[in-house]
């Protein structure tokens, strides 16, 4: 009997063991998922890498675990243009909004902001040269349009800081500056940028699609506390930047404005170089007849020939020359590309430098509160994000 139960007992411990045993071969331990970097609506959190990415406007991977921040900019009320009675000073751009996303990163020397948005265009032919056969002048297309049609201008962006206490600045970041009580008739136009009192600075980045990103650069501003239309100052440089493509000649009867440089039979190009002025490819046109018919050393460019035609014509001059600065306000690096609808602005700069008069100074154990805007095919009509803040995570 004793050996009857000590048979089954000896079955029933076996069929216990290899059913455990079973059970746990077929248990898979569930892995420990790797945290998402997470998302922010007013949050910009600079994550720490020993990896910089390359500034080229080409996303690598290096960005995927920073925290994304995800805004929508919209285009507000500028008031009432002084100029242009019954219109907005945004007029034809207010209401336009589109979405974009942001991160950041940062490491011992440098902060990295990459910046994404929406646009359906790359807008690039910016005031550019054309010829009138009516009047036999040569004239720029519309810097401030005069329908929803009529913009002639480039993609920006923009980034504003805070370099010392401007007052507000914390609850309203670039709304605690103005842009209302400049006199048109002092400065030309009455949406003009200031700080509201004396001794408040702002540190401007400006991001240019014709004018520095060429260069691989933004201008590099700051803001003060000025009435007369120059509150925006540019950062001090050795030399170097962007220049009104434009100079006086006489026809034989009076001055006239005529582009300054030309590169003969170039089509659909939107700015020159200086490299292009060295080298001639570009050039410097040095007289101009009664029917605007242009000299150069070694020819001639006749706008009846056509090309030169308002709007659409392929030949119609850049606006602007430009080579990089060199100084303070090209120590910002920055490289944008259009791809499908969409920018991607990529941008490096030093957390601190020489210049703290004209430079916000990035500490990582501080807070820095921002305001961003971005400006579709627009001279001063801006989409605008406010209250933003950067914080530095390790």
């Amino acid at each position: 009997m004793k050996r009857i139960i000590s048979y089954f007992a000896a079955i029933i411990f076996i069929g216990t063991v290899f059913t455990f045993g079973s059970c746990t071969k077929k248990t898979t331990p569930t892995p420990t998922p790797t945290p998402e970097p997470g998302t922010s609506k007013t949050e910009l959190l600079s994550l720490k890498t020993t990896t910089a990415p390359v500034i080229d406007g080409a996303v690598d991977n290096v960005w995927a675990n920073a925290q994304l921040l995800e805004g929508t900019v919209t285009v507000p009320s500028a008031g009432p243009n002084a100029e242009k009675p019954g219109q907005d000073v945004f007029q034809f751009y207010v209401g336009e909004s589109t979405t974009f996303t942001m991160r950041s990163l940062y490491d011992n020397s440098n902060i990295y902001i990459l910046v994404q948005w929406k646009d359906d265009k790359d807008s690039k032919d910016r005031m550019a040269w054309y010829f009138d056969p009516a009047t036999k002048l040569w004239a720029q297309q519309n810097k401030f349009p005069d329908s929803q049609t009529d913009k002639w201008y480039e993609d920006k962006a923009a980034f504003m800081w805070n370099i010392n206490q401007i007052a507000g600045w914390n609850t309203a970041t670039c709304y605690a500056t103005c842009h209302t009580g400049v006199d048109p008739s002092v400065q030309g136009h009455s949406a003009r940028h200031y700080t509201l009192n004396a001794g408040e600075l702002a540190d401007i980045w400006h991001w240019k699609r014709v004018r520095t990103n060429v260069d691989h650069q933004l201008d590099d501003k700051h803001m003060i506390h000025d009435l007369t239309g120059k509150g925006r100052q540019g950062d001090t440089k050795i030399s170097g930047g962007y220049a009104a493509n434009i100079q006086t000649l006489n026809n034989g009867s009076t001055d006239v404005s005529v582009p300054k440089y030309i590169i003969p039979g170039k089509t659909d190009y939107y700015w020159i170089t200086q490299t292009e002025i060295d080298n001639g490819t570009a050039k410097l046109i040095t007289g101009v007849d009664a029917n605007g018919v242009l000299s150069y050393a070694g020819g001639t460019i006749d706008p009846a020939a056509g090309g030169f035609e308002m709007n659409i014509g392929n030949k119609r001059a850049p606006s602007v020359t430009t080579t990089p600065f060199v100084g303070q306000r090209g120590d910002v690096t920055a490289y944008g590309e259009w791809k499908n609808g969409v920018w991607t602005l990529e941008i490096k700069r030093a957390l601190a430098n020489e210049n703290a008069t004209q430079d916000v100074q990035f500490d990582p154990a501080k807070e820095f509160y921002f305001g961003f805007s971005i400006f579709n095919n627009a001279a001063i009509g801006h989409m605008i994000k406010t209250n933003l803040i950067l914080k530095f995570k390790k």
